[in-house]
């Protein structure tokens, strides 16, 4: 959820300058984000006191990974009245962990638009990271409230955050009500599936978790925790091939991904298992 092109304090005056502006805006929906940010630089250096430029400039930054660039690139859009900045500004701040902050700027952000979702569900998710899953819970029932009910795609990732959250609190109804809403809305939402799959595991009831794992495994099929998560499924009902089978595409996953602690830790749970088949053979024989 996003704002691109809101407008500024000040409107460009330079026809250079709404042409460079129109340029980054197509290039970023059509994910050009390099082209983009170069048009919106080059309409910052023809009005350098334009916030629209530079709040889309903090946007395209974000979406390459740009984090300081961006909180910068915000606070200068707000400098010259383009208060839709403290919404992305917040997001830089939630993508470097720095939670706290990203809450100061939504809670700014919503003073001025108390009715806009993409607020409220941005909150929440800075709530959820923070372990506030009531708070957490309240953002996301607003989210809800305000948003169009023809996005079906938004509010089903809206309905698996909740759903997360009430996991957290140990609510498996609550949780398994909202990820199964996600998955009616959207059924191409991996994460969804994946989500509804761990509360059938937590339940102990492993024959709907392998199945809620291979459908998240279909729409992502390099998604390390659904295989390790249903290999320890398949451990769980006495599998050991297709346990293993899992665990080692998860752990080649994880090695892929240059996730090296996940890794190790999934090739010493294979070898533990490895382990205890050895000995279970030793004792039969």
């Amino acid at each position: 959820m996003f704002f691109l092109a809101f407008g500024s304090a000040k409107a460009a005056t330079s026809p250079n300058t709404q042409d460079f502006l129109k340029l980054g805006v197509l290039e970023t929906r059509n994910g050009n984000y390099a082209a983009a940010w170069l048009n919106f630089t080059q309409a910052i250096e023809e009005e350098q006191n334009l916030g629209a430029a530079y709040s889309n400039r903090c946007l395209v930054n974000i979406y390459l990974e740009n984090y300081w660039a961006a909180k910068a690139d915000c606070t200068l859009a707000l400098t010259f009245g383009a208060n839709s900045a403290y919404f992305h500004r917040g997001l830089a701040h939630y993508r470097l962990g720095e939670y706290e902050a990203a809450l100061e700027n939504y809670h700014e952000f919503m003073e001025d638009k108390p009715y806009d979702e993409r607020g409220y569900y941005n909150r929440g998710l800075v709530y959820l990271s923070l372990g506030k899953n009531e708070e957490a819970i309240a953002d996301f029932n607003q989210a809800l409230l305000h948003i169009s009910p023809a996005d079906s795609s938004q509010l089903a990732t809206i309905y698996n955050d909740r759903g997360l959250a009430y996991l957290s609190l140990g609510n498996l109804q609550g949780a398994t009500t909202d990820f199964n809403r996600a998955i009616n809305l959207d059924t191409s939402n991996s994460r969804a599936y994946y989500n509804r799959a761990c509360v059938c595991h937590q339940l102990a009831n492993y024959v709907e978790a392998i199945d809620y794992f291979t459908e998240a495994l279909l729409r992502n099929p390099n998604h390390p925790e659904a295989l390790i998560n249903r290999g320890l499924a398949f451990y769980h009902q006495g599998n050991m091939q297709a346990a293993l089978t899992d665990l080692r595409q998860g752990a080649q996953c994880f090695c892929e991904q240059n996730r090296l602690t996940a890794y190790q830790q999934t090739l010493k749970l294979i070898e533990d298992i490895q382990h205890s088949l050895s000995l279970a053979e030793s004792v039969i024989v």
